[in-house]
């Protein structure tokens, strides 16, 4: 984004007393508040249902970074040079910090009181509605087959290095261990909590974690809403968690302390928490690792590839603690 983006701005009824650069992004300052200019690659008519659901959550006394229409009404907006741009409220809050407990747990909290609100939202939208999120089961399988495909080509790799070396030792096992999550949620009941979720649009965030929730003082603020699906709420809460768990070395007191706050203000049925367990028992971090290695260039050497895997490793006995303990 460059500066002749700025020209966007004319096309909106805003007094702009000053602009600034933000993560890539423009902001403005106007006497009604911060605003964030954004490049944006979807159509004006997910904006417009993307709207509905923002008045939705503000009238629940949700705060997000609503879109804002420009003159002719419409939410995205076309600079000279031919790039869109969607211009949305912005605050002067922090970044929501995955060492911070309290956060933490209100960042929960807040998650769990969004899914209640969303779990049923048939006839919210009279035009335009968002698509089915991803399925779980179908995820696993593909990521367990690039396992299994990585596998073999280190298996034929003649000169293997340091973390090629590693990962041949530990391969089979992490294979082994996501077949095994993988029947866990074929027994559960993911499929005919999944097919629910689809019949009532309940509304999956897609990406709730530490990169998207702002604060003001205590108050939770959601930011970057654009991957909302439907889907079970319980992939939300797996999401947020494992990233937690991960950044907080798998701490048993902290797991428990935000599984209780979720369950008090929206609880978890047997089913989902089996569908939980089962989500948790996948090696989705592993994946992450080798998948990286895999598509990268070969010719270069990566420390962190090794770091990574080493930090993994170690975490491995306690994530399993957790998932024995939940």
């Amino acid at each position: 984004m460059n500066e002749k983006s700025l020209t966007v701005l004319e096309q909106y009824e805003l007094n702009i007393k000053g602009t600034y650069r933000s993560k890539g992004n423009y902001g403005c300052i106007t006497d009604e508040g911060k605003y964030i200019l954004q490049e944006y690659n979807h159509s004006d008519e997910k904006m417009k249902t993307m709207s509905v659901f923002y008045d939705f959550l503000e009238k629940n006394h949700f705060v997000t970074d609503s879109v804002v229409a420009n003159k002719e009404g419409k939410y995205v907006t076309i600079s000279e040079d031919g790039y869109a741009y969607i211009l949305k409220k912005w605050f002067d809050a922090e970044d929501c910090s995955n060492n911070n407990k309290r956060q933490l747990l209100l960042a929960v909290e807040n998650l769990a009181k969004f899914h209640k609100l969303t779990e049923n939202t048939v006839g919210l939208f009279h035009e335009g509605e968002f698509h089915p999120g991803k399925n779980m089961r179908e995820v696993f399988s593909r990521h367990s087959a690039e396992i299994l495909r990585i596998k073999n080509y280190i298996k034929k790799r003649k000169n293997k290095n340091y973390f090629e070396m590693s990962l041949h030792n530990i391969i089979e096992e992490y294979y082994a261990q996501a077949i095994d999550a993988i029947r866990l949620l074929e027994q559960s009941a993911y499929m005919e909590i999944y097919e629910e979720s689809i019949e009532n649009k309940t509304i999956n965030y897609g990406c709730y974690n530490y990169h998207n929730i702002l604060f003001r003082n205590d108050q939770v603020i959601m930011i970057n809403m654009l991957k909302l699906n439907y889907a079970p709420a319980v992939q939300d809460l797996y999401d947020f968690l494992r990233k937690v768990m991960e950044k907080n070395n798998w701490d048993i007191g902290l797991g428990s302390d935000l599984l209780e706050e979720y369950g008090k203000n929206r609880p978890v049925s047997v089913r989902e928490f089996e569908v939980l367990k089962a989500l948790l028992s996948y090696p989705e971090k592993f994946w992450k690792i080798i998948n990286y290695y895999y598509n990268s260039n070969k010719a270069w050497y990566s420390e962190k590839n090794e770091d990574k895997l080493k930090q993994f490793r170690k975490q491995e006995k306690l994530r399993w603690k957790f998932i024995d303990n939940m």
